[in-house]
């Protein structure tokens, strides 16, 4: 069902200020708290006493006291004082959970601790290039999804269907050109070029470009469990080589970052960056591409949870693949794979 041996995003390290905050995870419910010193902590959110959750409870220093009846954790789950009496049980802590902070997210291991390996983050290095803007999604919340998670994989392996649900933004010819899938070790790369024809409509619209040929690209590479950068981007027709990927930041280059983070079977949460290389002094800009691929993203969202309902409400109704299904279909044979080892280890 999940893949606990992996990295997900639990919050935005914006998330989590004096307050506990609660959020279920690969079905588990987990306590995020911020210490006096400044770190993050990750618990099972209950007491070990009576269950209440712990994010009904205060943050007194580095510490959790549970709401109910006192018990005070520390950060890595133990409890330290229990009210009106000196003795502590054996066993009395919850689970804490391995976290790690970075691109101003909090990645959280919900597998085996033992396994934990900060190798496994995706390769997202590219955030932090100083030749690219960022226009971050953690000004708010994470979007909730009331959608499978392994969805948003199969819809960001599908670039096809941005010429039909994103009409306006993100659409343009180019259904025709077929797309090279290949697998990684890590995951599934999808990518297509598509060759003389007009820019992608958001990007025309952001340069204020009026016609013109050019050579465009998409790519999208997913690693486990659900970690996808989008590639995007043009030149003028002829200038680089498709599979010439160094010189392609000399031209119109956008890198999507989005990751799906399972909350249950049917919901889940997604947490994006974007980051361009062009018209990088333009703060009006930045606002603007934050507020049109929110809609981006809410479309794609609305798709998603139709399809969720039509699965739960006829969950053996028979479905069809096409040739844009295979990065999908690949990726999920491998998330099949990962997590049929891992239930057997």
């Amino acid at each position: 069902m999940f893949l606990k041996n992996s990295w997900y995003v639990a919050a935005w390290d914006s998330e989590i200020t004096k307050a506990p905050l609660s959020r279920t995870i690969c079905g588990e419910p987990v306590m995020l708290f911020r210490t006096g010193a400044g770190a993050v902590s990750a618990l099972e959110d209950r007491c070990c006493h009576r269950n209440l959750p712990l994010s009904m409870g205060t943050v007194e220093g580095d510490c959790i006291r549970c709401g109910y009846h006192g018990l005070k954790y520390d950060a890595a789950g133990t409890c330290v004082e229990i009210p009106g009496q000196k003795l502590i049980p054996p066993g009395a802590r919850v689970r804490s959970y391995p976290l790690v902070e970075r691109w101003q997210m909090l990645w959280i291991w919900m597998g085996d601790p033992a396994r934990v390996d900060e190798g496994l983050l995706p390769h997202w290095q590219s955030l932090d290039d100083p030749g690219l803007v960022r226009s971050n999604g953690n000004d708010e919340k994470p979007l909730a999804m009331r959608c499978n998670w392994q969805l948003n994989n199969d819809n960001l392996l599908d670039l096809s269907h941005v010429f039909y649900v994103h009409k306006g933004t993100l659409g343009g010819s180019g259904t025709d050109i077929p797309i090279k899938t290949v697998r990684t070790q890590r995951g599934v790369r999808m990518s297509r070029w598509i060759a003389g024809t007009a820019p992608t409509p958001i990007f025309a619209q952001y340069l204020d470009l009026k016609g013109g040929t050019v050579d465009r690209w998409q790519a999208a590479d997913i690693e486990t469990a659900s970690h996808c950068l989008v590639d995007a981007g043009f030149a003028p027709a002829g200038k680089i080589a498709p599979e010439d990927d160094a010189e392609r930041s000399r031209y119109v280059r956008f890198h999507a970052f989005i990751t799906a983070t399972p909350e249950t079977p049917s919901s889940s949460f997604m947490f994006y960056v974007q980051a361009r290389n062009f018209a990088r002094d333009n703060h009006e800009l930045t606002r603007q591409v934050v507020t049109d691929f929110r809609r981006v993203f809410f479309e794609d969202i609305a798709v998603m949870e139709a399809q969720q309902r039509v699965s739960d409400r006829r969950p053996d109704a028979p479905t069809i693949d096409v040739n844009v299904d295979a990065p999908p279909l690949a990726m999920r044979r491998l998330l099949a794979e990962r997590i049929a080892a891992e239930a057997a280890a």
